[in-house]
């Protein structure tokens, strides 16, 4: 697609790909306000782009998009490596649909696929999520990169190898929510046995308050530890502390509050009719683009 003349004309390809521009950047970075950055850097320097110059729009703005993002990312790793106590990757925090569009799929990368993702180095990461989320052959990938086709076979075997994990059998939408819940629900009542219950033997749980928020600095490993953790916790808190059912990252999850403020999100990884993992993010700086979602008229 060559882009016409007109200031219009660039708005309106642009806007067409926005939403896919926004999944990469994403996926490239981990958090929903650097890959906003991304797409405001990408749109300065397309708008400054000389009308008609641009044989293919969807895939100069791949390039200008991946690009930015590896800068950032690359400056983000340094910031990570000194980051106090566990990082996690910003939610992406979205109100339950109907089971219609949860069969459906939204398209949502797994909290769990973003950590692995943090393996790689910038360039694995790149030609990972070009291939594998972005569906691009090997040859737009050399192009988008400035690389060979041979060389980026080679990153992505390197980085297949890095990522190599046995992969978790899914739990469907609608099964997801009621475990969700039930947990929830388990856990306002201060119930040992129901929060164990619903636990894997071997489940996690991870936190990130950034040094700003108090939480469990290391991980908890185990279905026993995890619940006198949420016990403990709940028992220093007043009766107001509930649950919010969202989706976080296409999967199930809380918003959490006490005493009408919003505190932090949760998500769960669900495997095998248990929950594996529990994400907690309790950052506020990690959570300022939550608010969108509250404004709908969820949480307090």
């Amino acid at each position: 697609m060559t882009v016409q003349a007109g200031p219009g004309s660039a708005l309106a390809a642009f806007a067409g790909e926005r939403a896919r521009l926004r999944a990469l950047a994403y996926r490239l970075l981990g958090s929903v306000a650097e890959a906003e950055d991304t797409l405001q850097d990408a749109w300065l320097r397309w708008s400054a782009v000389a009308p008609g110059s641009v044989e293919s729009a969807p895939a100069f703005l791949t390039t200008l998009v991946t690009r930015l993002a590896l800068d950032r990312l690359r400056s983000a790793r340094v910031v990570r490596e000194r980051y106090y106590g566990l990082w996690l990757p910003e939610p992406e925090v979205a109100v339950w649909c109907d089971e219609a569009e949860d069969a459906a799929g939204t398209g949502s990368v797994p909290m769990a696929m973003l950590l692995l993702l943090e393996r790689l180095a910038p360039e694995q990461r790149a030609v990972f999520v070009l291939r594998e989320a972005m569906d691009l052959d090997y040859a737009e990938i050399a192009a988008t990169l400035g690389k060979s086709v041979e060389a980026c076979r080679q990153i992505m075997r390197r980085a297949r190898a890095r990522l190599a994990e046995p992969a978790a059998a899914r739990t469907d939408a609608g099964a997801g929510r009621r475990l969700a819940d039930a947990f929830a629900d388990a856990s306002a009542r201060r119930d040992y046995a129901a929060i164990v219950a619903l636990l894997a033997d071997d489940a996690q749980w991870l936190s990130d308050g950034g040094g700003m928020v108090l939480t469990a600095v290391n991980t908890l490993h185990g279905a026993d530890r995890i619940a006198r953790f949420l016990l403990g916790v709940q028992r220093k808190r007043d009766a107001g502390f509930g649950f919010v059912p969202v989706r976080v990252n296409g999967g199930p999850g809380f918003l959490t509050h006490l005493g009408g403020t919003f505190r932090s999100v949760w998500a769960l990884d669900i495997a095998g009719g248990r929950i594996q993992r529990v994400y907690q993010i309790a950052n506020p700086d990690k959570l300022r683009h939550v608010a969108e979602v509250r404004a709908d008229g969820i949480g307090h």
